[in-house]
């Protein structure tokens, strides 16, 4: 009586059917080429040697070569891993300075649209997520944390408030990861008529004391 495969080999059997190789044209054109390449630069009696030895070492390791191959690929498309998002609090407690980073932030203001800003007693304030990256090569200070918007730097946390949050980071069992969280970008109502408008910026994050 027949009996039907076991399920170990039909897995052997997929497994071999979907095992990559590297086609024989693709083995021979590299090799010729460097045959090619040895031979331009040697003498031209060693093109054929050396496409020979190529395409045998080439062949036997064809498995080798698909197997990294599918490798590498699979790493590039690998999705990152999301970073931490603080809770909103919708309070905005935390100002840095922002002065020497104004023209970035005047960009980010620039390229707001409408539903991304709103006023408030004659205030216009835009809202970002912003990144606060913990800085640790920094010699004369590790407790550096960057504050990021997009692809721009738009300030630093001052060396208590980036104390504190280091030390928040700890509480967490996150320490040395990147986070986010809620970012008000708030025009100066002081500017006057005429002149270049500044920004303050607020992070919605609470820090320890």
């Amino acid at each position: 009586m027949n009996q039907p495969p076991s399920q170990s080999s039909d897995k052997l059997g997929s497994s071999k059917k979907e095992k990559p190789e590297v086609s024989i044209g693709a083995i021979l054109g590299l090799s010729l080429f460097l045959g090619l390449m040895v031979g331009a630069a040697v003498d031209k009696s060693h093109i054929l040697p050396v496409t020979l030895i190529c395409a045998i070492i080439f062949y036997s390791n064809r498995h080798k070569i698909s197997a990294q191959d599918t490798s590498t690929h699979t790493k590039r498309v690998t999705t990152p891993t999301p970073y931490y998002a603080w809770p909103k609090l919708n309070r905005f407690p935390v100002t840095i300075s922002a002065v020497p980073y104004q023209p970035a932030i005047q960009q980010l203001a620039q390229e707001t649209t409408p539903a991304d800003s709103e006023e408030t007693n004659g205030t216009n304030t835009r809202f970002f997520q912003a990144l606060l990256v913990p800085v640790n090569d920094n010699p004369y200070d590790d407790n550096v944390i960057r504050v990021d918007i997009g692809d721009r730097t738009v300030g630093y946390l001052s060396y208590d408030q980036a104390r504190s949050f280091r030390h928040k980071l700890d509480n967490h069992h996150i320490p040395n990861q990147i986070t986010t969280c809620a970012a008000a970008l708030i025009e100066n109502d002081e500017t006057q008529p005429g002149q270049t408008v500044h920004y303050g910026i607020k992070l919605d994050i609470e820090l320890p004391e």
